[in-house]
Order: C-alpha cells, then structure tokens, then sequence
C-alpha cells in the first residue's frame, strides 16, 4: 500500500476556508401545546378522571406521529403517577383527621327498637333452640378501642370478645364482660376508658369503660339509649356444680356460637366450665338451663403449654356483679351499678311473692 507523503510547503500552501453563513436548523413545534399540558394537568387532582381521560387520547393519537404518541405517553404517565401518590397522601389524611366511619354509631339501635326482652329466668328449662332465640340477643361482640397513626381518634382494633347485656333501662345499657378483652392497662378517674360494641347487625357503636374489678377479670360497660322504653334486668344464680350450662360466645370469629356443657368444678370466684371454650368466648355468659347467669367467661387452658389439658375453662362467677365492693369506678360507674342491684333486688322480692 502506497504512502502519502505531504510536505511542509504544501501545508503552508493551504487556505483557510471563509467563513460559512450558519445553517438554520428547523424549529419543529411542542409535541404537546402549553395549552394541552395545563387542561390535562388539572386533572392530577381527579384520579379516575385522569384515567379515563388517558384512555381516550391514547387511543386518539394512534395515527399521529411517534414524537407526538412518545410525547404523550411520557407526559401522561406521570400525571398519573403524580395522581396515584396525591390520592394516596388524601386518603391516608382523610381517614386519620376525617370523621367517624359511618359504621360506627352512637347507640345500639337494635336495643332501642326492641319493643320487649325475655322474660328471665324462665318458667321451665330452655331447650338449646329456645337458647339460641332468646339468649344470643342479649350477647354483644366487644373490642377495645385503638388510636389511628396519625391522630388520637379512636379506630376499631382487630381483637375482640363477647359480652353480655346486665341491664336496660330508659337511660342506656349496661354490659358486663372479661376486663382482658378491653385490655385496660392503667386505671384512672380522669382518663376516658372507651371500647367499641356491636350486636348482630354488625354496626359497631361506641361505649364507656365504667367500672372494672380490682381482683377479677370484669369490666362494667355502658352505653346511652336514644329511642325506645322497653326494660330488662338480667338475673343472676348461684352456681351448683355438675349444673347444665349454656355458653354464648364468639370462638375464633364464628360469632354467636352456642355451645353446653356442665360445672365441673367450683373454687371461690372461679367456675371450671367443661363447655368448649376457645379465643372470641372471653367475657361471654354462662347460662343455667332458665337463663339465669351464672358466670362469665375468663380464659381456658392453653394446649400449647399443656398438651395434656382436655376442655379446661374458666369462668369467673357471677355473684361478684352483686357486690359493690371491689370495683373502680369512673365517670358515674357506681351509680350505673347500684341501679343494676337494686333491680335484681327488686326482681328477687317479685319473684318471692
């Protein structure tokens, strides 16, 4: 291959070219006008909106040219990833600051609306089906109250109990159940002890924490009526053991499951139950054959811990909801009480005559 050779005279031999006039480059338009940015970009405020919105143009601009569909495509992806974050941020904020859901209410309007109760403790011994029909109502579902992440509003937790229904009377509800299904830490008269309550429907309704026992897993709890006049008292009996039993709770979320079984044993405030007691069942009643109380449901043994325990449960015994002694009050809890003892008083001196 043949070299080429240049030597120094011919480079000094050549010339500078002049100056070329420069070349204008043409100027192609905004693939999306200014106009077209700013009336689809108020839609990042509405979601949906700017969802259906893409649909549509995506499917207009399939005949234009690929700057102008890439254009598009850019620009409306993110408006909507801009929507999707905005969406999120205000729904986050809306459920923290806004009000309550509407599934929760201020009064149990099953019980308002209820024109009668059962008449306890029953003429004869209920059959599990005349149990089932007049017992259950009187059962709630419980649950302590948890507060949101980004405020102190009360929002419902994902624990709950059973708890039963001790009296009604023109002025609210009074309900009983096991003090560790609210899970009342500390106790003290110028704190709020709130739970959430609701019966078969399913609406849950807010209520007060009025009283809880010092030494025994019960809590009082109450909540206001709005409507209706219709009264019940809830007897309680002294238990016997070897007594036939009914048990109302709601065992691993299978609400309202009734289940019997006998008194198998009897110490101090304790029942040892050998109705099949599992987590949901706490703070729910235990029914003699007429519908009389006769405890409430406390704790079973774990087989986890004690592989041989067969069907042992526990109940604390209802005779403590007749004495004033031993509770803590709050708000006006005692007076709450003393009107539920002097209606079973008043329901034990009719019964006698």
């Amino acid at each position: 291959m043949d070299k080429i050779v240049i030597s120094p005279n011919e480079i000094t031999e050549i010339k500078e070219v002049p100056e070329q006039p420069a070349r204008i480059e043409p100027k192609l338009l905004p693939a999306i006008p200014w106009w077209a940015r700013l009336s689809v970009g108020i839609l990042v405020l509405f979601l949906p909106l700017l969802c259906l919105v893409t649909i549509i143009l995506r499917v207009a601009f399939r005949g234009q040219t690929p700057r102008i569909r890439y254009a598009w495509t850019g620009f409306l992806s993110t408006l909507l990833i801009i929507s999707g974050f905005l969406t999120s941020a205000a729904s986050v904020l809306l459920f923290s600051f806004g009000s309550v859901p509407a599934i929760v209410a201020t009064g149990l309007s099953e019980l308002d609306e209820r024109t009668d109760f059962p008449a306890l403790p029953a003429s004869k011994d209920l059959s599990g089906a005349d149990a089932s029909s007049e017992l259950k109502p009187l059962v709630a579902v419980i649950a302590p109250t948890a507060q949101s992440f980004f405020s102190k509003r009360e929002v419902l937790s994902n624990s709950f109990g059973a708890g039963l229904l001790l009296e009604a009377d023109d002025k609210g509800y009074l309900f009983a159940t096991a003090r560790h299904v609210i899970g009342l830490g500390s106790w003290s008269l110028k704190e709020r002890h709130r739970a959430m309550l609701s019966l078969s429907s399913g609406v849950w309704a807010g209520a007060e924490v009025i009283a809880r026992h010092t030494n025994l897993d019960l809590v009082l709890i109450w909540i206001p009526r709005h409507s209706g006049a219709s009264e019940f008292v809830q007897p309680v009996a002294t238990p016997k053991e070897g007594q036939t039993i009914f048990v109302i709770g709601h065992p691993e979320g299978l609400k309202y499951t009734l289940s019997t079984g006998i008194i198998s044993r009897m110490e101090k405030s304790t029942l040892q139950i050998s109705a099949p007691v599992s987590p949901g069942n706490s703070g729910g009643p235990v029914y003699d054959l007429q519908g009389n109380l006769l405890g409430v449901v406390s704790s079973t043994m774990d087989k986890s811990y004690q592989p041989n325990a067969e069907n042992l449960n526990f109940a604390v015994t209802a005779q403590a909801l007749l004495k004033e002694s031993g509770w803590e009050f709050a708000k006006d809890g005692r007076e709450r009480l003393e009107t539920y003892l002097k209606a079973v008083s008043a329901q034990q001196e009719k019964m006698k005559r």
